[in-house]
């Protein structure tokens, strides 16, 4: 099934409609088109452990979300070689972004069983998985120290997962203006305007 997520992304999903349990790992290997999301959902199953391998030149990006509303609940990135071990709750899914030109080669491992929630996971207590959103038709400069400094383009959003007290600033004519401190008052899944973050940071200047 493919129909359209965003302006710039196509949603493709791939759909296991068939009870795994009494199978140690399913291995699966897929090739993400460009600038296509890729949706990986087991519900007949209970919580999994995925273990997912980038083949490619380009970094994969990850999104862990709730299956009722889609509100974002993690979100990371997996550099060309590497790999990370996930554990995927039975109301959530897992969903594989491709944001380059070209495509993206993906293999992942299921196991399931009771999988026991791991450290990573409780360890998102202290950090806010949301999405910074650009509804202008510019684009938007961002710094987040030791993290990344994204350009927002026009019209498009950016999950981040990121530490209470993370600051994220604007970059402006070779200067930095703090427009977000990161704290347990965003909700997980919250979609901010970063337009309406530099405007209040101006004015308060």
């Amino acid at each position: 099934m493919i129909k359209t997520l965003e302006k710039s992304f196509l949603l493709a999903t791939v759909l296991n409609l068939f009870s795994v349990f009494g199978q140690t790992s399913n291995i699966s290997e897929i090739s993400i088109p460009p600038k296509q999301i890729v949706r990986i959902d087991y519900p007949l199953s209970k919580t999994f452990k995925a273990k997912i391998f980038n083949k490619s030149k380009f970094f994969l990006g990850i999104s862990l979300l709730n299956r009722e509303n889609d509100s974002l609940y993690k979100s990371l990135r997996i550099e060309k070689g590497g790999s990370r071990t996930l554990i995927v709750l039975n109301s959530q899914y897992l969903q594989f972004e491709n944001r380059y030109l070209g495509s993206l080669k993906v293999v992942y491992t299921i196991e399931n069983g009771n999988q026991k929630s791991n450290k990573s996971v409780k360890n998102l207590t202290p950090q806010r998985a949301f999405y910074l959103e650009n509804n202008t038709a510019q684009k938007i400069p961002l710094h987040i120290p030791g993290v990344m400094d994204p350009n927002l383009n026009p019209f498009s959003r950016s999950g981040v997962d990121l530490k209470n007290g993370q600051e994220i600033y604007l970059k402006i004519n070779n200067k930095k203006l703090l427009i977000l401190t990161v704290t347990d008052t965003i909700p997980h899944g919250a979609r901010i305007d970063v337009a309406s973050l530099v405007n209040n940071a101006l004015n308060k200047r």
